[in-house]
């Protein structure tokens, strides 16, 4: 992350929807990985592969780390930054900060402050995406999906015979996953259980990392496409500009780790095409 970058205060969740998300999220991260480089892998690969296996898992899984503890601590609000006085225009007045607010951004009730570019509220980040941290966002989801669907397939290699073949009672395991484990409460149900979550969470990914690439590749907000997406269509000036737009000028660079610098071709503050990221908000 460059030296422009502006990190949140205050990181914790304020509501226990986005708390109780959060600390799923952080205990179901390395509870897969765990269960993917020490039970799955060793039974499927050879010694060779598995310690590659483990390499990649590693790298993997820091990276998803990375950009989800990213999206938390880096500030994408107006706070903090010198705003007008007076309303120019494209600006509105936000009633709740009592201020100005630039084009594009709106005010989120969890978070209570207006959001430059606000994409939506993730409850399992217990803050806003917007402008800032849109990037490690979507890496975030990309790597999550990528990932997922890999494990997908190696662990449907792995669970076979813990569920004795496909049957109506492996599905019945695999699709009440929760309910089977306090049933029988067995390593094999356990694995039964982390098969199962990995599955839906690969599902679940790939539904988001769809919707997700279609509003970046037009670059719309959430809020826009559902409010007024005739209107923000001004702001789409053609996939490889609004791939910037979103991950930054160093866009093909972002997968590799969220340190790695890319910076924006706007402030958040002027979205006249082409402004300059070097064009910094003053802060107070």
């Amino acid at each position: 992350m460059g030296h422009s970058v502006r990190f949140r205060r205050k990181v914790m969740p304020r509501s226990l929807a986005d708390l109780s998300a959060m600390v799923f999220m952080s205990f179901a991260i390395p509870a897969v990985y765990w269960f993917e480089v020490y039970i799955v892998a060793p039974t499927i690969y050879s010694q060779t592969l598995n310690f590659l296996h483990t390499i990649l898992g590693t790298y993997i899984v820091l990276n998803i780390i990375g950009n989800f503890v990213a999206i938390i601590v880096v500030d994408t609000s107006t706070q903090g930054l010198l705003l007008p006085a007076q309303v120019p225009q494209g600006w509105h007045v936000c009633a709740n900060c009592e201020s100005t607010a630039p084009p594009r951004s709106r005010h989120c009730p969890t978070c209570n402050v207006c959001i430059m570019k606000k994409e939506h509220h993730c409850v399992f980040a217990g803050c806003c995406v917007g402008l800032a941290n849109h990037r490690y966002f979507y890496m975030f989801l990309f790597l999550m999906w990528g990932s997922t669907l890999y494990c997908s397939f190696l662990n449907a290699c792995f669970i076979w015979p813990y569920v004795g073949g496909f049957n109506a009672w492996a599905a019945v395991r695999l699709l009440l996953p929760g309910v089977w484990l306090l049933w029988d409460p067995s390593l094999a149900t356990l694995y039964s259980f982390l098969f199962s979550i990995n599955v839906i969470g690969c599902l679940f990914m790939s539904v988001l990392v769809y919707y997700y690439t279609g509003l970046m590749l037009t670059n719309i907000t959430t809020n826009e496409n559902n409010t007024n997406a005739r209107k923000a269509q001004k702001y789409n000036l053609g996939s490889s500009h609004n791939i910037k737009v979103s991950l930054g000028e160093r866009w093909y660079l972002t997968w590799v780790f969220p340190t790695l610098e890319s910076p924006l071709p706007y402030d958040g503050l002027d979205w006249t095409p082409q402004v300059v990221s070097s064009t910094r908000p003053k802060t107070k």
